[in-house]
């Protein structure tokens, strides 16, 4: 009943996520200079090259995999009874109770994403280039996350399944569209953290807009 009802809730959340996504990419898009793009295409192919022809970096995202599921547990103050992480048996922390943002938060929120935008920030003003050296590393670490996050929801780890994996990913594709432009603006002088309020209202406003055309579109086939 539980997957039933969530799924529900998944189908008005997934017409959200398609009108959000295509009015954000052109958006997106223009706020890169083509360089820019060569170089967020650099590090999502270097990630590939690392998995295809070294080793799948599954270690280093379990560690983010589940220090998420450990801090948003503690945000919403359940009692965490183990951590572990072993490269037989994966990661698991052990909590009393467990919630859609705590099973989620780990598939929502590329960690080391939002990690490298403190050094990045700081070095940005520097050095000339280090803005064009986190892009390459923010596509490599985004694109390790799209890959694990995908391998979860085609396995079926129990996170996704305990609120139907319909349901679960158009809940994370909404999360990270709106972390999406906050993990570019280190990297794009374009957005910058000032201008982001008006981003994500333009966005946001632009979306409503796109949303209401198309439901009245549908009601006059109807």
């Amino acid at each position: 009943m539980r997957v039933f009802l969530y799924s529900l809730v998944g189908i008005p959340l997934l017409f959200a996520d398609g009108v959000l996504l295509y009015v954000l990419a052109p958006r997106l898009a223009g706020r890169f200079t083509p360089v820019q793009g060569l170089v967020l295409l650099g590090g999502g192919v270097v990630y590939v090259a690392v998995r295809l022809l070294v080793r799948k970096p599954e270690r280093l995202y379990l560690w983010a995999h589940e220090l998420t599921h450990l801090v948003v547990a503690k945000l919403f103050l359940r009692e965490v009874h183990g951590f572990h992480i072993t490269s037989r048996s994966g990661g698991k922390v052990v909590i009393d109770r467990t919630n859609v943002a705590i099973d989620l938060a780990p598939y929502a929120v590329p960690l080391y994403n939002i990690l490298a935008i403190i050094p990045a920030t700081i070095l940005r003003g520097r050095y000339p280039h280090a803005g064009e050296v986190y892009l390459g590393a923010a596509a490599f670490l985004f694109t390790m996350h799209l890959h694990f996050s995908a391998e979860g929801f085609i396995d079926g780890q129990p996170d996704v399944k305990r609120s139907g994996r319909f349901f679960s990913f158009v809940l994370v594709l909404l999360v990270w569209m709106f972390l999406v432009p906050i993990l570019a603006t280190p990297g794009n002088p374009r957005l910058g953290m000032s201008g982001l309020p008006k981003f994500y209202r333009e966005w946001l406003l632009a979306g409503m807009e796109t949303g209401r055309e198309l439901l009245v579109r549908g009601r006059a086939m109807l």
